[in-house]
């Protein structure tokens, strides 16, 4: 029999309503910087991020990022499911052929996918777990090692992700450092970037925006086919924001990434197994 470590759980829940809130933050900076660059024009300097691509690319980031924190956000909260007869296992991959060929485009791109992928894990172990919770207050002790065991296999998903992100993040902050001497940050407005964070995105659910569409044209195998069907983007944090932040000096800093590989050492060790 499987069973979930209660008080790695626990541990897990605390550090993911720690996520969502640096999520958040790190979407606001993403949100501003795709006006930025989308604005520089396409011969900003060597390795520089320039264009109408790279910056609804970032944006794409700057949506994957809130996503992330609204999918640590429900590990915080998970109420127990009755539907513990079924079993969802994150499988969601990169496609590398589906990304721009040149660079610094294709690690944007890689990194708005990255955080979808990462979404999707977050996401599908969170199902496992209240499907244990509802296993578990049915007194269904095979589904509830069931959900257990997909619960593993899901943190171990969310573990592969996070290191793929957190790899993407020296890739991505130098692309930024060789653009910042050519862009003006104190020249965007704020309803600039939400009205390009808008276009981007468009509505998750429905309709979503070219470069939303670009992106997850490279993600393939995403478990849930309406994984943004509850979300409101007006909730987006660039969305809600009175001003620009300020310049960052790095798009992929420490407090979202270390956050992130706070949740590393709980969901690592969440699941107990009875060999016996």
């Amino acid at each position: 029999m499987t069973d979930v470590s209660a008080e790695q759980r626990q541990r897990a829940k605390t550090a993911a309503a720690n996520i969502a809130v640096a999520a958040n933050d790190a979407a606001v900076v993403l949100g501003a910087a795709g006006l930025i660059v989308a604005g520089a024009g396409v011969a900003s300097g060597v390795g520089a991020l320039a264009g109408v691509g790279a910056g609804a690319a970032l944006g794409v980031c700057s949506f994957g990022a809130w996503f992330v924190g609204n999918r640590y956000q429900r590990l915080a909260n998970d109420p127990p499911r009755d539907d513990f007869d079924q079993v969802t296992i994150s499988a969601a991959t990169l496609d590398e052929g589906a990304l721009p060929a040149a660079e610094p485009d294709a690690t944007v791109t890689r990194v708005a996918a990255q955080q979808i992928i990462l979404a999707d894990a977050v996401s599908c172990l969170v199902t496992s777990l209240e499907r244990f919770d509802g296993a578990q207050a049915a007194g269904d002790a095979g589904s509830a090692s069931t959900q257990a065991d997909a619960a593993g296999q899901n943190a171990s998903a969310v573990t592969a992700a996070r290191e793929a992100l957190r790899a993407l993040a020296d890739p991505l902050n130098q692309a930024w450092t060789a653009t910042r001497d050519t862009v003006d940050w104190s020249a965007g407005e704020i309803s600039q970037a939400q009205r390009a964070l808008r276009e981007t995105v468009g509505d998750p659910a429905q309709a979503p925006g070219e470069g939303l569409r670009r992106v997850l044209a490279s993600v393939s195998g995403l478990a849930d086919p309406e994984l943004f069907a509850n979300l409101d983007l007006e909730s987006h944090p660039l969305l809600t924001a009175g001003d620009m932040p300020a310049e960052p000096d790095a798009l992929l800093n420490g407090g979202y990434l270390d956050q992130l590989d706070a949740a590393a050492d709980p969901l690592r060790n969440l699941i107990i197994t009875d060999n016996a």
